[in-house]
């Protein structure tokens, strides 16, 4: 008899094992997709023209934003510390700001690491709350299988 309740504890694990990876699979995807996050731009590096680190190979007028008007900035440049060659650009569609130090960076990329932090979190409550779950629902099924026991 304990034999077979072991069995059907087993195949209740299971069960509720794929449920709950389709399930918190779907709550992540979900979420993902309502918050809106680009991973794309969150986990790409904020790629900009460094001086000391390459050569400007194309010059661009863009407007800045903390500017009056558009200003020359290097669109395209050779990154000498990327050994694969490739041709560096500005982001299209990506606004730039120009700080108090005259430095350039991208309006989003500020806010990228908080969002991916917020991801992160998410990620851990949505895995932490399925593994609470699964346990309470085990607990459930074990105390209702051996009460029917006695």
């Amino acid at each position: 008899m304990a034999l077979r309740k072991e069995s059907r504890l087993r195949w209740f694990n299971a069960v509720i094992t794929l449920v709950l990876i389709v399930l918190c699979n779907a709550i992540l995807l979900g979420g993902l997709w309502l918050s809106g996050i680009n991973l794309d731009f969150v986990l790409s590096e904020a790629d900009l023209y460094n001086p000391a680190q390459g050569y400007c190979v194309g010059v661009a007028w863009t407007n800045v934003i903390g500017v009056d008007g558009p200003i020359k900035v290097c669109s395209e440049w050779l990154d000498t510390t990327d050994p694969t060659g490739q041709v560096h650009t500005l982001r299209r569609d990506e606004p730039l700001v120009m700080d108090a130090d005259g430095n350039l960076y991208y309006e989003r990329a500020r806010n990228a690491d908080f969002q991916l932090l917020l991801l992160i979190g998410f990620v851990i409550l949505v895995l932490g709350s399925g593994m609470w779950v699964k346990r309470a629902l085990l607990g459930w099924y074990r105390a209702r299988l051996y009460e029917s026991e006695s």
